[in-house]
C-alpha cells in the first residue's frame, strides 16, 4: 500500500507541476488578458459555475472566461418531476466515486454490478430492461457498445461538471455535462485515496482558460482494488481531454477525446477492453434564448492484444447530429435530431421536448421521440404535470406510451466472427448464425402523486403503473444470453421524506417502494434511509462538514438469467435480500478536503446483485480531495 502511496502522490504532484508549468507560459503572454472582453463578474475563491460565461475582478479589471452558452436543461429537479442533478459542488462532496454509484443514490434506482470495480455495471428503475437506459454525454447519445445499455462501470466522476438524472416508468436517462474552465486562472483539482482490499483512488483535472489560444481541460481518473478476499482485483482507468475555442459569449467549437477501460481478473468476463470516444461540436448563440449546436462523435471498443478475427470488422459507430434549445421566461424547448452508423444500432432518432411554468399554478411538459431500425420506425411520447402548492400540498402526474428498440452491437460482432473459422484453414469449421435483426419494447406508465411541505420538511408519495409487451435483459455480460421474457403489468407505490431535526444541521431522509409482485430487476420491496449533517462555519464560510450515516436494502429477486446456465428448462437465477450499511465523513477547509468513507458496515457476506458475484465484506476508504488555484 505504501508503494501505491507514493505512486499516487508523484502522479500528484505531476498534475499540479503541469499546471504550474502551462501557468508559467501563459503568464510570459502580455496580450493574452487584453484579448479577453468585459462580462459580468465572479469571485476568486467561488466554485460556482457560470451558465455563459465567468469573470473575477483583479486590480479592478474584469477579466472574462468565455465558456458555450447553457442550452436548456428541460424542468427543475425535483422528486415530483422524478429529477435529480449533482452540479460541481455536489460532485465535489458525493460519497460516490463512480458514476454507478452516483445513479445509485437516487431512490427507485439500483446499480446492478458484476463485482468488485472493473466489473461489468448496469443500472435499472422500475423494473427497467434492454434499450430502456440512456446516457447523453455533451448532447452525444452515449451509445451501448457492450450490450442493450451502456456499461456504467466504465465512467468515472473525473471531468464532470453535472449529472443529471430522470427516472420515468418507461426510461431512465442520464444526462453528463463535462467540466469546462469557469476560473481566469488555472486550476488543478486532486482526489486521492486509499484503503482496506488494496483499494486506491486517483482523480486528477486540469483546467486551464487560455491555453493555445483556447480552454483546455484535462481529466485523468483510476480506481483499483484487489477485490473480496484479495483475489479478485479489478481496475477502472479513465482519460480525457477538452479543447475548446470560444468567440465571445456567442459561441464556440469544443474537441473531445475519451478513453475509459475497465480492468478485471475474474475470468467470467473479457477484460482490458477500452472505449474510445471522439467528439467535434459547435455551439452557438442564435438568437436571444435561442441556441444551436451540430456534433459529430464516433465510438469504438479496442483491445491490447489483437484478436485476428476481430481485427476484421469494423467496431467503429459514429453519428451526427444537431440539437437546439430555446428558453424565455418560463416557456423552454429543446430538440435534438441524430444519424447513427454501424449495424446494431438505430438508423436515426428524433426528439422533441418543450414545457411551461405558469406562477401560482402549474408547470406543464411533454416530450416526442421517433427511431428508425433497419427501416423500422418506432415513436414514444410521455407528458408531465405539476401543480404549485396550496397549503402545503402540490399534485403531480405524468403519463408515457410508446415502442423504443434496443442496442444488438455485441449480437451482431457475434454474427459477423461465425463467418469466420475457428482455426485457420478450416473452412468447414465455419457455422454461420443467423443475422439478428432490431428488437422493440413497447410500455405505457402512469406516475400520479403528491408532495406535502411542512416548513423544511417534505413527505412525497406515488402510486405508478407499467405495463410492457416483453422484458429484455440489459444485454451486458451479467445477463447476455439470457432469455427475453413475457411482460405483464406491475403496480407499486413509493414514498420518500426529507425532514430536519431541532439540532442544527442534522436531519432524517429516506424513501420506500412496494409493488404488487416481483419482477427481473424489481423486488417487491425496497429501501433506503440515512441520517445527515451539513454545517458551514466561519464568517468566509471556509469550514464545511458533511456527515451521512444509512442503510439501504431491498428484497430478493429474480433475473434475466437461468439458475443452471445453459438450461432454458429451469427457474430464474435470484439475487439474495440485500441489506447494506454505509457512512460517510468528509470536512472542507477552504479548497482542501479529507473524507472517509465506511462501506458494509455489518459485515454483510452475500451482498450482490448477481450468483457468486460477490461485493467487499467491509471496506474503509478515506483520502483527500483538494482544489488550487495555479
Amino acid at each position: 500500500m505504501a508503494g501505491a502511496l507514493r505512486v499516487f502522490v508523484l502522479l500528484a504532484s505531476l498534475i499540479v507541476a503541469g499546471g504550474v508549468f502551462v501557468s508559467a507560459v501563459h503568464a510570459q503572454d502580455p496580450d493574452s488578458l487584453s484579448a479577453i472582453p468585459d462580462t459580468s463578474g465572479l469571485a476568486l475563491d467561488s466554485l460556482q459555475v457560470a451558465a455563459d460565461s465567468g469573470a473575477v475582478e483583479v486590480d479592478s479589471l474584469a477579466i472574462v472566461v468565455d465558456t458555450l452558452p447553457r442550452m436548456a436543461s428541460g424542468v427543475a429537479p425535483s422528486y415530483a418531476n422524478g429529477v435529480w442533478v449533482w452540479g460541481r459542488r455536489a460532485l465535489e462532496s458525493t460519497i460516490a466515486i463512480t458514476l454507478s454509484e452516483l445513479v445509485d443514490l437516487v431512490p427507485g434506482v439500483m446499480s446492478l454490478r458484476g463485482g468488485d470495480y472493473g466489473a461489468p455495471v448496469g443500472a435499472s428503475a422500475f423494473g427497467l430492461g434492454g434499450g430502456r437506459v440512456r446516457v447523453v454525454w455533451d448532447g452525444f447519445e452515449w451509445v451501448a457498445l457492450d450490450g442493450a445499455v451502456p456499461d456504467l462501470s466504465r465512467i468515472g466522476l473525473a471531468g464532470l461538471d453535472e449529472v443529471r438524472v430522470e427516472r420515468h416508468p418507461g426510461e431512465l436517462l442520464i444526462e453528463i455535462r463535462s467540466m469546462e474552465p469557469t476560473l481566469p486562472e488555472p486550476t488543478t483539482t486532486v482526489h486521492v485515496g486509499t484503503g482496506d482490499l488494496g483499494t486506491n483512488v486517483l482523480r486528477g483535472i486540469f483546467a486551464h482558460p487560455n491555453a493555445l489560444g483556447g480552454a483546455l481541460t484535462f481529466a485523468l481518473d483510476r480506481v483499483d482494488t484487489r477485490g473480496p478476499g484479495l483475489n479478485a482485483a479489478g481496475a477502472l482507468s479513465g482519460m480525457s481531454l477538452r479543447y475548446a475555442l470560444h468567440w465571445g459569449e456567442r459561441g464556440g467549437i469544443v474537441a473531445e477525446v475519451r478513453q475509459l477501460t475497465p480492468k478485471t481478473d475474474l475470468t467470467e468476463f473479457t477484460s482490458d477492453i477500452k472505449r474510445n470516444d471522439w467528439n467535434l461540436r459547435g455551439r452557438w448563440r442564435l438568437a436571444e434564448g435561442l441556441i444551436g449546436e451540430v456534433l459529430w462523435g464516433a465510438s469504438s471498443l479496442s483491445a491490447d492484444v489483437i484478436d485476428p478475427v476481430v481485427g476484421l470488422i469494423d467496431a467503429r459507430r459514429s453519428q451526427v447530429g444537431f440539437r437546439t434549445s430555446y428558453e424565455r421566461g418560463g416557456l423552454w424547448g429543446r430538440g435534438s435530431a441524430h444519424m447513427f452508423s454501424g449495424d446494431g444500432l438505430q438508423d436515426w432518432t428524433t426528439e422533441l421536448a418543450a414545457g411551461h411554468s405558469l406562477p401560482q399554478a402549474l408547470s406543464v411538459d411533454g416530450s416526442l421521440r421517433m427511431e428508425r431500425w433497419e427501416g423500422v420506425g418506432a415513436s414514444s411520447w410521455r407528458v408531465r404535470a405539476v401543480s404549485r402548492a396550496l397549503a402545503g400540498v402540490s399534485l403531480f402526474a405524468s403519463y408515457e406510451d410508446g415502442t423504443r428498440g434496443a442496442p444488438y452491437v455485441p449480437e451482431f460482432e457475434q454474427y459477423l466472427r461465425s463467418f469466420f473459422p475457428v482455426a485457420p484453414m478450416s473452412p468447414s469449421a465455419v457455422v454461420p448464425l443467423e443475422r439478428p435483426a432490431a428488437r422493440f419494447t413497447t410500455i405505457t406508465g402512469l406516475r400520479a402523486g403528491a408532495t406535502l411541505a411542512l416548513g423544511s420538511a417534505k413527505v412525497s408519495g406515488a402510486h405508478v403503473i407499467t405495463e410492457s409487451d416483453t422484458f429484455r435483459p440489459l444485454g451486458l455480460p451479467l445477463d447476455r444470453g439470457g432469455p427475453v421474457l413475457d411482460g405483464g403489468k406491475l403496480s407499486g407505490y413509493e414514498f420518500v421524506a426529507s425532514v430536519p431535526l431541532p439540532v442544527g444541521g442534522f436531519g432524517v431522509n429516506g424513501s420506500f417502494q412496494q409493488w404488487d409482485q416481483e419482477s427481473p430487476y424489481l423486488p417487491k420491496r425496497s429501501w433506503e434511509g440515512a441520517a445527515t449533517y451539513h454545517g458551514l462555519f466561519k464568517e468566509t464560510e471556509n469550514l464545511e462538514v458533511w456527515g451521512t450515516v444509512g442503510v439501504t436494502g431491498r428484497d430478493s429477486m429474480p433475473l434475466p438469467i437461468f439458475s443452471v446456465e445453459g438450461d432454458p428448462t429451469s427457474a430464474l437465477a435470484r439475487a439474495p435480500i440485500l441489506r447494506y450499511w454505509f457512512a460517510f465523513v468528509q470536512v472542507r477547509v477552504v479548497t482542501v478536503s479529507l473524507f472517509v468513507r465506511w462501506e458494509n458496515l455489518t459485515g454483510k457476506p452475500d451482498n450482490f446483485d448477481y450468483p457468486d458475484r460477490l461485493q467487499p465484506r467491509f471496506r474503509t476508504l478515506y483520502g483527500v480531495r483538494w482544489t488550487m488555484n495555479n
